[in-house]
C-alpha cells in the first residue's frame, strides 16, 4: 500500500465512524460512556461471527479507545468489505438499542447521527 492508499483509507473510515460519533453524542447522556460500550460490545460479539473484520475491534473504554479501535479495523479492510462490516456492526447495534429504548426513539436517534449538518444522508440507511 502506498501512501495515498493509506491517506485514502483514512479518510473513508473516518467518514464511516462518523456516525458512531454523533450516536455516541446522542446516547451516552441517557446510558452513559459504560452502557454504550457495553451495548458497543455485545454488537460486536453478535455481528462478529459473520463478519471476520470485526473480531479484531475492541469496545475498549473509553469511547476514544473504541472509536480508534474501530477506525483502525476499518482502515486495514478494503472499502467494500469495512462498508460490510460497518453497515453490520451499526444495523446489529440498532436492533439491541431498539429492544432497550423502542422503536421509535431509536429512530429519532438515528436520524440525528446519521444525517450530518449539511443535511446529507451517511452510514446505513435506516427504513
Amino acid at each position: 500500500m502506498n501512501r495515498e492508499d493509506g491517506a485514502g483509507n483514512a479518510a473513508w473510515a473516518s467518514a464511516m465512524v462518523r456516525p458512531w460519533l454523533r450516536l455516541a453524542d446522542q446516547l451516552t447522556p441517557m446510558i452513559g460512556e459504560s452502557g454504550f460500550c457495553a451495548l458497543f460490545g455485545r454488537a460486536l460479539r453478535t455481528a462478529g461471527p459473520s463478519v471476520q473484520a470485526l473480531a479484531r475491534c475492541s469496545s475498549a473504554r473509553p469511547l476514544a479507545d473504541l472509536f480508534a479501535s474501530l477506525t483502525n479495523v476499518l482502515n486495514e479492510t478494503g472499502p467494500e468489505e469495512a462498508a460490510r462490516a460497518n453497515d453490520a456492526l451499526l444495523g446489529t447495534f440498532t436492533t439491541l438499542l431498539g429492544t432497550l429504548i423502542g422503536e421509535a426513539l431509536t429512530k429519532q436517534l438515528l436520524h440525528i447521527a446519521l444525517v450530518s449538518a449539511d443535511g446529507r444522508k451517511h452510514g446505513q440507511e435506516q427504513k
